[in-house]
């Protein structure tokens, strides 16, 4: 990524997004871009889904919003794409903060495999949503690597 982006971007806590049909996977990182921190997931259908979201994005003070947004070789738009931008030009009517699309492929297999190696159970691994304020985490992680 360009200097300039680096730039814009130190000293500023960006949250990521990983959207899922039907839960959001929420991660931020401090000013420092050292710590990742998972944060909730959220329920899409919920009827507070705009102001859980809204309200977690100003509580902890992002200056910035990463979303994970899967890229395929045949350039085909599934039904997630579609998704996640409808989700993006929503984000961005609600929103005045800078928003990054990200490559998020297999971030939710990197999550389940985190999960392994730090020791968490079947049973918690299998919760619904377990897996999603991760994969936010790795989409984070990834984003700001990309940056240095």
């Amino acid at each position: 990524m360009e200097s300039d982006l680096n730039d814009s971007l130190t000293g500023k806590r960006i949250i990521a997004i990983d959207y899922g049909l039907k839960r959001v996977g929420l991660a931020i990182c401090d000013e420092l871009h050292i710590s990742i921190t998972p944060l909730k997931v959220l329920q899409t259908d919920s009827d507070k889904f705009w102001d859980e979201l809204m309200n977690t994005i100003r509580h902890e003070n992002a200056s910035a919003i990463v979303i994970g947004i899967p890229e395929r070789l045949d350039n085909q738009k599934t039904e997630v794409i579609l998704k996640i931008e409808e989700f993006i030009s929503d984000l961005k009517g609600k929103s005045s903060l800078d928003i990054y699309e990200f490559d998020e492929s297999f971030s939710t297999k990197r999550a389940l495999e985190t999960m392994i190696s730090i020791g968490k159970s079947r049973k918690k691994r299998s919760k619904k949503g377990s897996k999603d304020n991760i994969a936010a985490a790795i989409i984070l992680r990834d984003f700001l690597d990309e940056l240095d």
